[in-house]
């Protein structure tokens, strides 16, 4: 993604790895797509021993390494600063250059496809709807968006949307599916135009509850140094936080939207990634920029880590959620299922990933 739009990205994470849905009080979890893996990758030569390389990029221990050698999955949970923050972290062994790395992870659309995925594209320098003329709304959305008001929503909206939706739509009558569908359509249109002008800064708070954070500082909240040293990327960050106002070079940057399985219901995003190369690393993050339901914020970052002398990789994939159902009675608990279903679906992903990489395009 280079500095300004029109352009390019194609995401190996940022359709973010693990959700936390809620639901009138009941918890459901399921991890989903963020990553790549190869299913036919050739055999791995034996090596050297790979500790004093990696231990640069990533925290791993003797057996993780072997683990990564023989072309298995690594993943973990990281300790988070408090009890709202979901910290996913994993790694794969990759049969690829970093090129075609750069290359996959550009076609946002087909690197992202899967059974997780819905609906998808990509918003042009200056959005429209027939950006978004794909998009299709689950009824369960269709009657939230009928019934919110400030402080009791099961959307994540800003206070002037939904006033409109409620108002302006013709519920109970003939042309409401329609009208619905296209009054989202034009919310995300208005929202991606707001954001390329402003930035996070100058997108309104939800209001489906009481005390929410602004989106700016939700997301910067997560912008600290990793206990993994290569996923911070304080150039990376400090363009994504001060974006369109900062710059990055030699960088891609793309804002798509999605509407993927999330849970108990099919979540619709934004997404803003950027693609930055950075002392031999291919660095891909992703920016959570809207979401329907379940975050406040979340961070995606995937790197390719060339392996030297040959011609095998590494892609590492962290992802921090501050996730708005992790609160309450029973938050520990919910922690405890998340963070397990959340690295049993990164380990699905990363193979995915694997095979996206190593397969022939």
């Amino acid at each position: 993604m280079s500095g300004r739009f029109p352009l390019i990205a194609r995401c190996c994470s940022s359709g973010n790895v693990l959700t936390l849905s809620r639901l009138r009080g009941r918890f459901a979890l399921t991890a989903t797509v963020a990553i790549v893996v190869c299913a036919s990758a050739p055999a791995i030569p034996a090596t050297q021993d790979r500790g004093p390389f990696l231990s640069k990029y990533i925290r791993a221990s003797r057996s993780d390494i072997r683990r990564l050698e023989r072309g298995e999955v690594v993943t973990a949970t990281l300790d988070a600063p408090d009890g709202r923050e979901l910290t996913l972290f994993g790694a794969v062994r990759v049969h690829c250059t970093p090129e075609v790395f750069a290359a996959r992870v550009r076609d946002i659309e087909r690197f992202k496809a899967s059974e997780y995925v819905l609906q998808i594209g990509r918003f042009q320098a200056s959005p429209a709807v027939q950006d978004v003329a794909r998009l299709t709304l689950d009824p369960g959305d269709r009657e939230s968006m009928r019934d919110c008001r400030p402080g009791s929503c099961e959307l994540r909206l800003p206070a002037a949307a939904m006033d409109r939706f409620r108002t302006t739509i013709p519920w109970g009558k003939p042309g409401e599916i329609e009208a619905a569908g296209s009054a989202m359509r034009q919310f995300l249109v208005d929202e991606a135009r707001t954001y390329l002008a402003e930035g996070s800064a100058g997108l309104a708070t939800y209001a489906d509850r009481p005390k929410s954070v602004p989106r700016a500082v939700a997301f910067r909240q997560l912008l600290r140094p990793a206990a993994f040293p290569a996923e911070y990327q304080p150039d990376l960050f400090r363009f994504l936080d001060g974006f369109p106002r900062a710059a990055l070079g030699e960088s891609e940057s793309v804002l798509y939207w999605s509407r993927e399985k999330f849970g108990l219901k099919p979540v619709i995003s934004i997404t803003h990634t950027a693609l930055h190369r950075r002392e031999g690393l291919v660095a891909f993050a992703s920016k959570q920029v809207y979401v329907s339901h379940y975050f406040d914020a979340s961070l995606g970052i995937a790197l390719f880590i060339p392996e030297p002398g040959t011609s095998y990789g590494y892609v590492t994939y962290m992802n921090r959620s501050r996730v708005e159902a992790l609160h309450g009675l029973f938050a520990r608990v919910a922690r405890l299922v998340a963070a397990r279903r959340g690295r049993e679906g990164l380990g699905r992903v990363l193979i995915d990933v694997k095979r996206k990489l190593e397969q022939e395009k």
